[in-house]
């Protein structure tokens, strides 16, 4: 017997670190490293950075020594999540007993699924899936069960694919609204369905809102725990990383129901007991009156590149029809009858645009390559130079059937 067989229980042994995970993904970063100058859209990392007023506020928490355990979460960020959830996302909490300031929206996933999962249990997710979810719920112990979406349905799931795939084992059903990779902004009427379903079959919604702010084309953002009924049911995720590009900060918040948040909170605790105190005073700041102007620009600026981004790839021939979301998203590449994982390479090799696969997020990316427009306009337009004669080859090959 090996060590690792000796030790490493057998649903662990094959597990790698996510931005490492998939052999396409691999050889795509060791192809990358030989080459100049490569536009990099593969992270869902900003390159916008948290608003100066935040970063003030963590210096100045350091300078005070406010760096003692905050457990649960700083009462003046908890208070502060609280009023953004009523005044943005249309629903109430007790701050104090059903909100868990976490390292991230990843731990929040975890501490989640270890407080609700037997071994053997199901989650269901969607496909193409965040990872992060699927590797959550595994670690866990939990078994995902992935229910197909479609970009010709603007990756919503449909609920009754939802409905079909719940058995006696199932207890949840993640999704990240806005999408992570897809970029799907589910509407209410999808919310109200999927709602209804776990009611109806006694188990809960998970909805991972960390992209929230990202809506564009007239659409909004719609909280699940907002609808009626919903508050024994939902449990939200979001966090810092994505709307206030704060990645690096590691904070998250999950808002639980009354019953579930205690078990939460212990579960939290054992993992990491709190998060870093300096920092949440900077979310304090983030969330204020004072920050909003400049998270306000950093929409419009995610929102004109990816205007940019599909209208480019539209002109070339390689039609599109966005998801209201951002900064990450689907590009849709059906037309050169090819595979993703070929056309992400092609892509690469002679274009220096590394993007992923959509298949490395699930079967159902077939056809795809996901997103992330985290380079400058300019950037993007050097990279649509080098990307229109590829795409414009390929497409001339797919007429001639080749």
């Amino acid at each position: 017997m090996t060590l690792p067989e000796r030790f490493i229980p057998p649903h662990l042994r094959a597990s790698k670190p996510r931005e490492a995970s998939g052999a396409v993904q691999a050889r795509l970063v060791a192809l990358a490293k030989g080459l100049d100058d490569v536009v990099k859209l593969n992270s869902g990392d900003p390159d916008l950075t948290a608003a100066p007023v935040a970063v003030e506020a963590a210096i100045e928490a350091l300078r005070a020594g406010k760096t003692r355990y905050a457990h649960g979460g700083v009462s003046e960020l908890r208070a502060a999540i609280a009023r953004k959830l009523a005044q943005e996302n249309g629903y109430t909490i007790d701050p104090d007993a059903q909100l868990i300031v976490t390292n991230g929206s990843a731990e929040a996933a975890s501490a989640l699924f270890l407080s609700l999962l037997d071994p053997g249990d199901e989650v269901l997710s969607t496909d193409p899936a965040y990872t992060g979810h699927v590797s959550a719920i595994t670690t866990a112990r939990g078994v995902p069960v992935m229910v197909p979406t479609s970009g010709d349905a603007l990756w919503e799931p449909d609920p009754a694919e939802v409905e079909k795939r719940i058995t006696p084992r199932t207890k949840a059903f993640v999704f990240a609204n806005p999408g992570n990779p897809s970029a799907a902004v589910y509407r209410r009427e999808t919310l109200a369905a999927l709602l209804a379903i776990a009611h109806k079959h006694n188990i809960l919604m998970v909805p991972d809102e960390l992209f929230e702010r990202y809506v564009y084309d007239g659409h909004s953002h719609v909280s699940m725990a907002a609808l009626p009924d919903a508050a024994d049911r939902v449990v939200t995720i979001n966090g810092f990383s994505k709307s206030y590009c704060m990645t690096g900060w590691r904070l998250g918040w999950v808002t639980a129901p009354l019953w579930l948040a205690p078990t939460l909170a212990a579960v939290r605790y054992s993992l990491s007991m709190t998060s870093a105190t300096p920092n949440q005073w900077g979310a304090v700041a983030a969330l204020s009156g004072a920050a909003k102007p400049y998270y306000d620009q950093v929409w419009r600026t995610y929102g004109e590149r990816r205007a940019f981004f599909y209208g480019a790839f539209t002109r070339m021939g390689l039609t599109q029809r966005p998801t209201p979301g951002a900064f990450v998203g689907m590009l849709d590449i059906r037309k050169t009858r090819k595979p993703s994982a070929e056309v992400a390479e092609r892509f690469l090799t002679d274009g220096r645009a590394l993007i992923w696969p959509g298949t490395a997020f699930g079967a159902h990316g077939e056809g795809w390559l996901r997103i992330s427009l985290i380079e400058p306009l300019d950037r993007l337009r050097m990279m649509m130079d080098r990307l229109e004669p590829v795409v414009t080859s390929m497409l001339a090959a797919a007429s001639r059937g080749g």
